[in-house]
């Protein structure tokens, strides 16, 4: 079995640095825009979630999968696995926030780590093809 696994882990090592500066960007943002500026925290998670999936999707597709044609198919494509992926974020965020009285940055970063889990392979076998 780990045959079948080696060949992929440098490509999932970058898939995971990629996702570190992607979430650096989001959380850096959110709490910019959150804590700094004061606006809500809903409002600051969405924007971050945007300037995550620009930062991620330019990433993966240049450095982890090294796809550099069919732009648009693969913006597409990953556009429709993000907006999946802001949604159940948010509503995971909301959740932890109001129902588990979590503080907020802590809530913003679980819920960024669940979607995480699945995205690899989502991108590997569904996006980037």
């Amino acid at each position: 079995m780990f045959h079948k696994i080696r060949p992929h882990i440098g490509q999932f090592a970058l898939y995971i640095i990629s996702g570190l500066t992607a979430a650096a960007m989001d959380l850096g943002s959110f709490l910019l825009l959150s804590q700094i500026l004061e606006i809500w925290y809903i409002a600051a998670s969405v924007v971050g979630s945007i300037l995550g999936f620009c930062t991620a999707f330019l990433c993966h597709k240049y450095f982890v999968f090294r796809k550099k044609k069919t732009f648009m198919k693969h913006l597409g494509r990953y556009f429709a696995v993000e907006i999946i992926n802001t949604a159940l974020a948010t509503v995971i965020l909301y959740a932890l926030v109001e129902y588990l009285s979590l503080p907020k940055e802590s809530a913003k970063v679980l819920s960024m780590g669940s979607v995480v889990l699945w995205n690899f392979f989502v991108y590997k076998f569904f996006v980037y093809v």
